[in-house]
């Protein structure tokens, strides 16, 4: 029986998962420099020691939030491609181990887009949708 180690986060009110091998750090949101024309869910761009990560709004990429929201949260930078991005979310909850056995792999859940849907699961109690991250930023990403 093979596992995955899953970061569990919140934004708008729900918890999401994504790859922990993908998850580089966690830290607290900053002022991001808009980026004129951008999709609403791109914050902007914010330099982390030196290197100019994109700050995607998870709610808003997720369609679960009308406009972003500038305070709280934290900033979890994955990688992504050839890119390093943020994603802002209101709380990161757990690194979890779940059997994929555990993992349901429907893509069809109330409120978010089915091609956003990776798996959905439970850890310790708690109801969770994995993202398929690659689905999510592509379309934001140049």
């Amino acid at each position: 029986m093979s596992a995955r180690r899953l970061l569990l986060f919140r934004s708008a009110g729900r918890v999401f998962a994504v790859d922990a091998d993908a998850a580089r750090e966690i830290l607290p949101v900053q002022p991001a420099t808009r980026i004129p024309g951008a999709a609403p869910a791109i914050r902007g761009l914010v330099n982390v020691r030196g290197l100019l990560v994109t700050l995607v709004d998870a709610a808003v990429a997720l369609g679960l939030a009308a406009t972003p929201s500038p305070e709280g949260g934290s900033v979890l930078l994955i990688d992504h491609a050839s890119h390093r991005v943020g994603l802002v979310v209101d709380e990161v909850l757990d690194l979890v181990l779940v059997d994929d056995a555990d993992l349901d792999e429907r893509g069809a859940l109330p409120g978010v887009h089915p091609d956003l849907v990776r798996a959905v699961g439970t850890a310790a109690g708690q109801p969770f949708v994995q993202l398929a991250t690659g689905t999510l930023l592509e379309p934001l990403l140049p």
